[in-house]
C-alpha cells in the first residue's frame, strides 16, 4: 500500500541516466543537469512518455531542432545528441591506411652523405 501524498515516479525517471558517450566535453553544470532530468528526456525523445509541462513541450522542439535550447539542461541535451552523432560517425568511419609503399628510396635518404 502506497503512502496517500506520495507522487507517483514515473518508470522513465526511476531508471538511472546513461550518457553513452564520452563526458569530458560537458561542464559541470550540465552534467548534473542530465544525470537529473536525463532519463526523462530520454523518454521524452524516444515518445515513451507524453509530455506535460509547457517546459517539457519545449525540450521536444529542442530536441527536434525547432527551437533553441533556453537552460542548462536543454544545451546539455543538445551536446549530448551532437557528441553521440559526433563518435558514432567516429567509430562507423572506415580506419585511415598507410600510405601505400612502392619501394622507391626518397631522394634525401638515397642521394645525400648527411
Amino acid at each position: 500500500m502506497k503512502p496517500k501524498n506520495q507522487p507517483v515516479v514515473p518508470e522513465a525517471q526511476r531508471k538511472a541516466f546513461r550518457f553513452g558517450c564520452n563526458t569530458d566535453v560537458f561542464p559541470p553544470e550540465e552534467i548534473e543537469a542530465l544525470m537529473k532530468q536525463g532519463a526523462r528526456f530520454e523518454a521524452l525523445a524516444a515518445k515513451e512518455v507524453p509530455a506535460i509541462t509547457i517546459e517539457e513541450e519545449h525540450f521536444l522542439q529542442v530536441d527536434r531542432e525547432e527551437s533553441e535550447p533556453s537552460n542548462v539542461a536543454e544545451r546539455g541535451w543538445a551536446r549530448l545528441k551532437g557528441r553521440r552523432e559526433f563518435e558514432r560517425d567516429q567509430q562507423s568511419a572506415s580506419p585511415s591506411q598507410p600510405p601505400e609503399d612502392y619501394g622507391i628510396i626518397e631522394w634525401d635518404k638515397e642521394k645525400c652523405w648527411w
